[in-house]
């Protein structure tokens, strides 16, 4: 079983729809593991009430000396806390799936040996395994786009909702 990471994008985007039982259900875990800077940055906006009522996420730290290795690295660097934390906490846990939805994080994160997902790998799983449905991922991504002004790419799109 995967230890699953969330960052603060990834998190606060399925926060907003009401969907991030998808990620317990698809992953098959009992836990939904942020790092505290993740956990400060959803603190600062509406959202905190609804983090509160999933009681199935838990904060741990990263390992000080692996977040320390890293911010060795310039592209790291360039990240934020939350990014960090996160890509430092998959790293310091076996079998680590982060959820991420920074483009730029996510490729330090794959570069780093890190499985980083992204939103539209996520939901294209979930409707491969059949965890959801057309229907389903139509009221998703259009939430997402109401909720959370998250735009999906044509091509993206069109393979999501085909």
């Amino acid at each position: 079983m995967p230890t699953v990471i969330s960052d603060t994008d990834f998190l606060s985007s399925f926060l907003k729809i009401g969907r991030l039982d998808l990620v317990r259900e698809f992953c098959q875990v009992e836990t939904l593991w942020i790092p505290p800077w993740v956990y400060r940055e959803v603190a600062e906006t509406e959202l905190l009430t609804r983090l509160a009522e999933v009681p199935w996420i838990r904060i741990a730290a990263p390992d000080a000396d692996i977040l320390n290795d890293l911010l060795r690295d310039e592209d790291f660097r360039d990240l934020g806390a939350g990014a960090q934390e996160s890509i430092a906490l998959a790293l310091g846990r076996a079998e680590a799936v982060l959820m991420i939805s920074d483009n730029k994080a996510r490729k330090i994160a794959s570069r780093l040996g890190v499985v980083a997902i992204h939103i539209p790998a996520f939901l294209l799983a979930c409707k491969v395994t059949g965890l959801v449905n057309r229907e389903a991922l139509e009221a998703i991504v259009q939430d997402l786009r109401n909720k959370d002004y998250y735009e999906f790419r044509p091509d993206v799109l069109g393979a999501l909702l085909s």
